[in-house]
């Protein structure tokens, strides 16, 4: 049978990159009835229409998104392995880097990061995206994202870590909750519902619940939300309790009206680290992002942890 042309690799990337027949076919130099021929030849290869008229503008089908997030980091391997090595600039970078953090990492990482981001590299995006339901890993391998900051107990081989940082955990109840005028312990932790907040994967709730269990305890779970950030502020009316990062607890409990507690029981440190998939480990700009978000927690002044 005879093989694909992989010179379509390069039109299938201008145009859904620009998602415009016109477009990709002036940025590669070619007319628009050649590039027009090569969309029709994906589109048979593939047996999807690949782009859609939607009004006025073209816009990619699920499957040529998916398609594209696959080929992208192969047909970018190859340019960089067939060009004149050319030393990444930061200074005159455009890149878009696609991550995944839960709202309680964009809240501890991001401010730590962007300082030195914006000093060093202006013109560098970054665009933090939803988790997908089949998680993190799924996103990585899949390219739907570059970056992951989070917890993976036991990471697959095709993917490379860098530790960040550790952190405790703290609890937080109302101004005047009840448990206030009482001795705190594991029995007034237990004595009322909590609250819990849960990324995508739910680790960090995994492990409080690993740790009363070890007791031979329970407790109860009345609201769980998918935002650290909103916990502080839903427990505003409720004598529900939370057990947060600590980061997240000290930072919103002046703004959220709440008071902090010590955790009543040893809870594992919670260790985040950065992820990425091995196809981007020799990439010279994608590997400075991950130096300069490392470096925020390794660095001179960077203070070793998550306080913000």
């Amino acid at each position: 049978m005879k093989s694909a042309d992989l010179n379509l690799l390069v039109h299938f990337d201008a145009l859904i990159t620009c998602k415009s027949v016109s477009q990709a076919g002036e940025a590669l130099g070619i007319s628009q009835p050649a590039m027009s021929s090569a969309l029709s030849r994906l589109r048979y290869l593939f047996g999807d229409p690949l782009l859609e008229r939607d009004g006025n503008k073209w816009t990619p089908t699920q499957r040529a998104l998916e398609l594209h997030r696959t080929f992208q980091p192969l047909l970018y391997a190859w340019q960089r392995s067939t060009s004149p090595e050319t030393a990444f600039d930061p200074a005159t970078s455009s890149h878009v880097y696609t991550l995944y953090a839960s709202d309680y990492l964009q809240y501890v990482v991001l401010p730590k990061v962007l300082p030195k981001l914006r000093a060093q590299a202006p013109g560098v995006q970054i665009q933090c995206l939803p988790p997908k339901v089949s998680g993190a890993l799924d996103m990585l391998s899949g390219n739907y994202i570059e970056l992951y900051i989070g917890h993976y107990p036991q990471p697959p081989d095709s993917l490379r870590a860098r530790f960040l940082f550790e952190e405790e955990s703290a609890c937080l109840v109302r101004k005047g909750h009840p448990v206030l005028s009482g001795e705190w312990n594991i029995d007034a932790y237990l004595k009322y519902q909590h609250a819990d907040a849960s990324g995508y994967a739910g680790y960090f709730n995994t492990q409080v619940d690993a740790a009363l269990l070890g007791q031979g305890m329970r407790r109860t779970v009345g609201m769980l939300l998918s935002s650290y950030v909103a916990t502080p502020f839903a427990l505003a009316a409720t004598d529900m309790i939370a057990t947060l990062p600590s980061s997240i607890a000290r930072g919103l409990s002046a703004a959220s009206n709440t008071v902090v507690l010590p955790a009543p029981l040893p809870l594992p440190p919670l260790s985040i680290s950065l992820y990425w998939h091995e196809r981007y480990q020799n990439d010279q700009a994608h590997a400075w992002l991950r130096q300069c978000i490392g470096a925020a927690f390794t660095g001179p002044g960077s203070g070793g942890g998550p306080a913000v």
